[in-house]
């Protein structure tokens, strides 16, 4: 696994990826992107993906997976500056400073922050238009896997179709030292879109849920319409959910659908793009015989390979989809709308303390425990019952009941938080030990739901 040339070996700055590869994608300069690369001698991950999958998803995935948590905790420093002051009197706690603080620093964070995550990635490390350099790139692909520290695959239905998406993952996992546990991450395209996508959706819910409660308490003759509004929204969001349960159960469905194609793989069946393409530049190297000629070298024969392809590699990829796929830091960072609405009702009593601290750890029970366990309970009963039903209908009326199962799950937890924290919004004590004992019992059943 030694490349032919060191000034082969060429590696980016996520960030660079981040800032150019939009323009340059969209004005069809995809050959430039070797330009954003620069000679390595080690990288911090290798990215592996399909030429055949969305862009836009794979680049929704590299913004999500980077700059989501410092856009996240951004955004809540900012919050929390606006509830210290409204609190001390400096802002109007009329105007929802801590929610649209929040906000404004998760975008701006988002859009601005720069990972220094040294990647490599084909399409701008591997020249795409000089044959003899793109060639000897492609020899020395086992340097870049051995030199890369962990390796993201950027999952999508094409990918186990493509030899090439298949041999990194298993060469990646054939140069790791015995007893050594490879850092290997798995992505499917539609998680960055979703979880970004929820976020700021769970923003402008907050805010329009603050909209209508103050419009509610602006008068009497309001409440009627506020509740009204309140019902029309949770109907939409039960409806949202749904369709995206519905989406949840779909992909269970395709991880069961690669674990079959990855238990039957042979190498004769998986495709390269220049085979695809007939060869129609007879002086470009054959992808699939470069693969077949690094096989033989370190596999031995072909049949290792596969086999390895059928147990080792299989077992590793489900494991990401099935089971890795929503993490508790997945949670959290959807959830952060929440703490800067919650923030808000601190700020808004500013003059009691005591209060202030009880809604904090209210607001602290929600986001790390029954969050997270109600949203990993609808996961895993999406995969439970992932199977299709007969009719159309009955399977999305399926996913509604999951759906349904979930909120009356909150239901529960909700009414036991009403208990503790209404009924005694001045009990500090019983409030703090409430929010332990939930985060105990989460932290428990997150390790074996």
């Amino acid at each position: 696994m030694q490349a032919t040339r060191p000034e082969i070996l060429r590696g980016v700055r996520v960030w660079r990826l981040l800032r150019y590869l939009p323009s340059l994608w969209l004005r069809g300069k995809r050959n430039d992107l070797h330009g954003l690369s620069q000679q390595a001698t080690q990288f911090d991950q290798f990215w592996s993906h399909s030429w055949q999958g969305s862009g836009w998803t794979k680049y929704t995935n590299i913004l999500y997976l980077h700059n989501c948590m410092p856009a996240s905790i951004a955004g809540t420093l900012s919050a929390n500056i606006a509830c210290g002051l409204v609190s001390a009197g400096f802002l109007d706690v009329q105007q929802r400073w801590c929610l649209l603080s929040g906000f404004v620093a998760f975008c701006t964070t988002l859009l601005l922050w720069h990972p220094r995550k040294f990647v490599f990635l084909d399409i701008v490390c591997i020249h795409q238009t000089d044959n003899g350099r793109r060639g000897q790139a492609l020899l020395s692909m086992g340097a870049f896997l051995k030199q890369s520290k962990s390796m993201l695959v950027l999952w999508d239905p094409t990918w186990v179709s493509r030899l090439w998406c298949i041999f990194e993952i298993a060469a990646f996992l054939h140069s790791r030292s015995p007893g050594c546990k490879a850092d290997l991450r798995i992505v499917p395209p539609l998680l960055g879109p979703s979880l970004l996508g929820g976020e700021v959706l769970a923003c402008a819910v907050c805010m329009i849920f603050l909209y209508v409660e103050s419009s509610m308490a602006s008068s009497e003759g309001s409440i009627l319409v506020g509740e009204l509004y309140l019902m029309v929204i949770g109907l939409h969001v039960v409806l949202f959910l749904s369709f995206v349960i519905h989406a949840l159960r779909g992909y269970a469905r395709s991880v069961e659908t690669l674990q079959e194609q990855l238990r039957d793989f042979k190498v004769e069946h998986a495709r390269s793009a220049c085979c695809d393409r007939g060869h129609e530049d007879k002086s470009v190297l054959c992808d699939r015989e470069v693969l077949l000629q690094c096989i033989e070298a370190w596999y031995k024969s072909l049949d290792r390979f596969e086999l390895q392809v059928q147990s080792e590699v299989r077992l590793a990829i489900i494991n990401e989809l099935a089971h890795n796929t929503l993490s508790y830091q997945h949670v959290l960072l959807l959830s952060t709308p929440y703490v800067w609405l919650r923030l808000e009702y601190a700020a808004s009593h500013a003059g009691d303390p005591i209060r202030q601290v009880v809604d904090l750890a209210q607001t602290f029970t929600y986001l790390l425990a029954i969050f997270p366990v109600v949203d990993k309970l609808g996961f895993r009963l999406c995969y439970r019952l992932r199977a299709r039903c007969c009719k159309p209908y009955l399977d999305f009326l399926l996913s509604m009941v999951i759906v349904i199962g979930a909120f009356m799950l909150y239901v529960v937890c909700y009414a036991i938080q009403l208990y503790v924290f209404r009924q005694n919004d001045r009990g500090l004590l019983l409030s703090v030990i409430s929010m332990l004992s939930w985060w105990t019992v989460a932290a428990i059943l997150w390790r074996f739901i």
